[in-house]
């Protein structure tokens, strides 16, 4: 994946772009419309020149020109890693994503990496981790020698939420799309396996079962939660436990039950989670309203919910192999 160079290699491109964006964050889009154009004028494809640009245009009222912008900018950036179609799709409604960009979701997260876990914890009192841990250990009980035998932490970033269950799974294995969160969570010695790539690609590749798949602020990146949780559901154990946050939309502000924030994050709201457990054949045993983390000093409002797969098949007629695992495990996989 190419991502976008920091620099135009144009020194005096990179210093005016420098500048409206100075000028943009005190307020004053007019003067940084012209700076970005200016820069744009000596380096017509360099991306992060066009998407500034389409951003001042926005804050200045200038819809079509902001549009105009952003398409270049998508264009120039086809992989989408700064963002821009999520963007556009605020601006123009025929422009729909039901995903953030895998490349725009790795170079966010790869930026992020060495100062994720003091940055989200202590500046904004990210809670998502502990918060499904403590829902999951109240409904399901101690067993020896651990509550699970086998659990996926999807998007698992640095590792908080492995952190956060480690205690309570007798194997670990988590994915995230970026490879600097790897090298972090691989750092803390808490998986016994990691891989890097999408969550749904790792659900889909997948044939074992898992008797816990957790997913902590990860599908804020993802808008139509269909696909994965028909996913996940596969992927569950009879028995097994799917615990995951979102942040919350009100239903008379989505529809479709899912949209995309201001922020460039997805919420989704009650009744379509609710809809989609019940479709994939899965119990919700407990949903929590919670203060995910903070934004410029605001409450994230989120859910955090913890589903259940039957401890007997019945969805699609699946049946573990006759080499699962879990054919050969106690009678209670959940809490083997």
């Amino acid at each position: 994946m190419r991502k976008p160079s920091r620099s135009s290699g144009d020194l005096i491109a990179d210093r005016r772009y420098s500048y409206g964006l100075e000028l943009a964050q005190a307020g004053d889009h007019a003067a940084a419309i012209d700076l970005f154009e200016q820069t744009i004028e000596r380096a017509p494809s360099w991306p992060p020149a066009w998407l500034a640009l389409a951003r001042a245009r926005r804050e200045h009222f200038d819809g079509a020109g902001a549009i105009a912008a952003f398409r270049e900018c998508l264009r120039l950036d086809p992989a989408d890693a700064l963002g821009a179609g999520l963007e556009l799709s605020r601006l123009d409604a025929s422009v729909t994503l039901d995903a953030a960009p895998a490349a725009y979701v790795a170079q966010l997260f790869d930026a992020y990496a060495p100062s994720f876990d003091k940055a989200l914890v202590e500046r904004l009192h990210y809670s998502g981790p502990w918060t499904l841990a403590r829902m999951i250990r109240a409904h399901a009980p101690q067993a020896a020698p651990h509550r699970f035998a086998r659990a996926l932490d999807l998007g698992c970033g640095t590792g908080l939420a492995g952190e956060a269950l480690r205690g309570d799974v007798g194997y670990l294995e988590g994915v995230d799309l970026a490879p600097g969160m790897i090298e972090v969570a691989k750092s803390k010695s808490v998986y016994d396996a990691l891989a890097e790539g999408d969550v749904l690609s790792a659900l889909l590749a997948r044939e074992d079962r898992f008797n816990l798949i957790i997913a902590s602020d990860v599908f804020t990146y993802i808008g139509d939660l269909a696909r994965l949780f028909t996913s996940m559901r596969a992927r569950l154990a009879p028995g097994g436990f799917a615990a995951f946050t979102v942040e919350k939309a009100e239903e008379e502000e989505s529809p479709a039950g899912w949209l995309v924030r201001e922020s460039l994050r997805f919420a989704h709201s009650v009744s379509y989670l609710r809809r989609l457990a019940a479709v994939n054949g899965l119990a919700v045993i407990a949903m929590e309203e919670t203060a995910l983390r903070k934004d410029r000093g605001a409450d994230i409002a989120g859910l955090a919910i913890v589903l259940t797969a039957p401890r007997a098949e019945t969805v699609h007629g699946l049946k573990p192999k006759s080499d699962d695992t879990f054919d050969r495990a106690p009678p209670d996989p959940t809490l083997h």
